[in-house]
């Protein structure tokens, strides 16, 4: 038997407001279903590869969790977008 070898998704590039992709989509689907317990930060569930302000909302809820960032705007503090701090925090657990 040959088992197929588990592809790791990092995210790699910084996601904002109107961006869409396949990063999205799978941002997205992490916030949706958080690999590591806790209740679902994106309830909305919707994974349609478009940046709006539901994943908005659900990347202020990550970053407020993790203790990124908790105030301001995406363009002021980054509250909202996933720059590098949250990026990293995300690839970390997605790693884990």
């Amino acid at each position: 038997k040959s088992q197929t070898p588990i592809t790791v998704f990092s995210f790699t590039r910084n996601l904002g407001f109107g961006i869409q992709g396949e990063d999205v989509k799978k941002l997205q689907g992490f916030l949706a279903n958080p690999p590591i317990g806790g209740a679902a930060i994106y309830p909305e569930g919707l994974i349609t590869g478009y940046f709006g302000s539901l994943t908005q909302k659900a990347v202020q809820r990550f970053q407020c969790k993790y203790s990124i960032i908790c105030s301001g705007t995406a363009y002021s503090t980054g509250y909202g977008s996933v720059g590098p701090k949250t990026r990293a925090k995300l690839n970390e657990l997605l790693t884990q």
